[in-house]
């Protein structure tokens, strides 16, 4: 019968039609929770990403921290350097350690200690009279110095201890320590700060905290113990105390940690809200490497922190799903379009919190960094005041024997001109010490209009009869038609100044020829100028403390230098770097603004 067969057809295909709308559905189906499933571990890794950034920056604030402690113990040592460690040397130099203490006192020191060959503590900042005089000879630090002759620079690092008596009595204390020798290498004494550790875990890592039960932790991993646990709580104890048996994933995370490489991982632990439960926490974690010490410093938050956030994404999954069975039903293609838009939208939202984390990252950097450059200018500063002091008194002896010498042979018109030039350039230094006291507390710029040309040639000529008795050649090279700029002459003179000395020293041991290049040019509103030789060049692993107050590997001189240069570029709005030379050497370029732009000074 024909409508009888059409039916049956119609069935038929109503059948096949609805089989292959739940298969498809199903497939569909199955698929979006892959796609789910994806999603949730991209969100991961994503997010552990952004730990290990956190991580990260937590461990190189903990690295520059005790940077600063070991360059201000080298600075106590130096001190005892050329005299002996006594109790009456540590009265003369009392009120440098007292200032000493105080920039640093703020960053949870608690006292700074210097002890003679002996072991007897000379000096002790703040006062103590029940510390002065006492032996600890048998303390490990000490010990440690004395089997290191010679080895200035080196810093101890003591493990936790707990402080047994005075107003820190019962916090947890680390000891930094360095050895004072002589310059045979002759033990001489202890410089020693002790650090509150307690306070250094609330600075530096409990204060770390992601949502509500995210936080950091800090592990000893050449001694094997957790120094902050990972529920924020200050530890002490071995990892095999505490993790070995009921945590070994959490363990044996911690012991592969000593290859001093960065990772991002989980691990099972106790959950912070409930202690009788059992959490997966994702981490992030990155090597803290102090001296020959290694720590491990991990950001981790629970599964199901991560899972909230993830939440409003998973809810839009499952409308999507709701929709997609009305969709397969209706229309098939509507739904692979709202499944695609889907999909485009989660990368888009992961890509834009990637963009935020490294901008967060970028911006924590830059901060970071402004803090150190603030933190040495504040100790050339300090340090600054007293060299002026030394150096004024006998430039005024120098100035007054060299105009009794003028009066004496003012026939000589020759002679009479050289003097002149003598008296000339101790008034100039004169005016860079008064420079140099500006540096330590800035002033306002004494600005003129100058030629770059007249700057290079008025220190070439001051240092001619240097360059001709070491057989040095100078090569210049000035672009035509330079247009003055505007600058204080006399910084920049100085800047160039030390420049060129530094090339001169740099090629005293040089086989010849020896030469100094000097290259000024135009470029994009700046003068350019570019100051190299053809000498042995800067060992690699010092490039990038050149500009730091007080590190020099010179026989002499305090290694101020260069770090003076670089404030004076920067009070411009300029900016300083060292490269390589083509053909050897080394070549430093100064670039500052023709115009001096309002607040560059400041």
């Amino acid at each position: 019968m024909p409508g009888t067969s059409k039916n049956n057809w119609l069935l038929k295909f109503m059948a096949i039609s609805l089989a292959a709308s739940l298969f498809v559905f199903w497939y569909l189906l199955d698929n979006s929770q892959v796609m789910k499933d994806e999603a949730r571990e991209r969100f991961y890794e994503q997010y552990n990403t952004q730990q290990l950034l956190l991580a990260k920056q937590a461990s190189k604030n903990i690295e520059d921290f005790f940077d600063t402690l070991r360059r201000n113990l080298g600075i106590v040592a130096s001190l005892f350097e050329n005299g002996p460690v006594t109790r009456e040397r540590g009265d003369e130099v009392g009120d440098s350690l007292d200032r000493i203490y105080g920039l640093i006192s703020d960053t949870l020191i608690i006292d700074l200690v210097v002890f003679d060959s002996e072991g007897t503590v000379v000096a002790i900042s703040p006062h103590d009279p029940y510390t002065l005089g006492r032996n600890y000879a048998w303390r490990g630090y000490f010990r440690w110095a004395k089997r290191q002759p010679g080895r200035t620079g080196r810093m101890y690092l003591s493990p936790i201890i707990l402080l047994a008596g005075g107003q820190n009595r019962g916090d947890q204390a680390l000891i930094v320590a360095q050895g004072i020798y002589t310059n045979r290498g002759t033990f001489k004494g202890v410089a020693m700060f002790t650090l509150n550790f307690d306070k250094l875990a609330d600075k530096y890592i409990k204060n770390i905290r992601i949502g509500k039960d995210g936080y950091a932790w800090l592990a000893d991993t050449s001694n094997k113990a957790i120094l902050v646990d990972t529920n924020g709580r200050v530890g002490g104890k071995k990892f095999s105390e505490v993790f070995e048996d009921k945590w070994p994933r959490l363990n044996s995370l911690l012991l592969s940690s000593a290859d001093g490489e960065p990772g991002m991982d989980w691990y099972d632990y106790e959950d912070p809200a409930d202690p009788s439960k059992t959490v997966r926490k994702l981490v992030g974690y990155y090597p803290v490497k102090i001296e020959d010490r290694l720590w491990t410093l991990g950001v981790c938050t629970p599964v199901r922190e991560v899972d909230d956030q993830l939440a409003s994404y998973m809810q839009r999954s499952s409308i999507f799903s709701t929709t997609a069975l009305i969709a397969v039903f209706s229309a098939a293609v509507l739904f692979v379009g709202l499944l695609l838009g889907w999909n485009r939208a989660l990368s888009g939202a992961v890509r834009e919190r990637t963009l935020e984390l490294e901008e967060t990252a970028n911006k924590l950097k830059e901060t970071f960094g402004e803090l150190i450059v603030a933190r040495k200018i504040a100790a050339v500063g300090n340090m600054s005041l007293g060299l002026v002091h030394e150096i004024r008194n006998p430039l005024s002896a120098i100035k007054m024997n060299v105009q009794m010498l003028m009066k004496r042979m003012s026939g000589d018109p020759d002679v009479g001109e050289h003097f002149s030039i003598v008296e000339g350039e101790i008034s100039r230094l004169n005016q860079l010490l008064g420079d140099v006291m500006t540096y330590a507390r800035p002033g306002a710029l004494k600005v003129a209009k100058v030629n770059a040309r007249d700057l290079v040639e008025r220190v070439l000529e001051l240092v001619s009869q240097r360059m001709v008795s070491s057989n040095t050649e100078v090569m210049l090279d000035f672009e035509e038609d330079l247009p003055p700029f505007e600058c204080d002459p006399d910084q920049i003179h100085q800047v160039l100044l030390n420049l060129l000395l530094n090339s001169l020293e740099s090629l005293e041991d040089s086989a010849l020829p020896r030469i100094v290049f000097i290259n000024v040019q135009e470029e994009e509103g700046h003068i350019i100028f570019a100051i190299g030789d053809n000498g042995p060049g800067i060992p690699s692993e010092s490039r990038g403390r050149v500009f730091e107050p007080f590190y020099t590997e010179k026989a002499k001189g305090l290694g101020l230098g260069l770090s003076i240069v670089e404030g004076i570029i920067r009070r411009h709005g300029g900016d300083i770097s060292l490269g390589d030379r083509e053909g050897g050497g080394v070549v430093f370029i100064v670039k500052i603004p023709i115009f001096l732009r309002q607040g560059d000074e400041k």
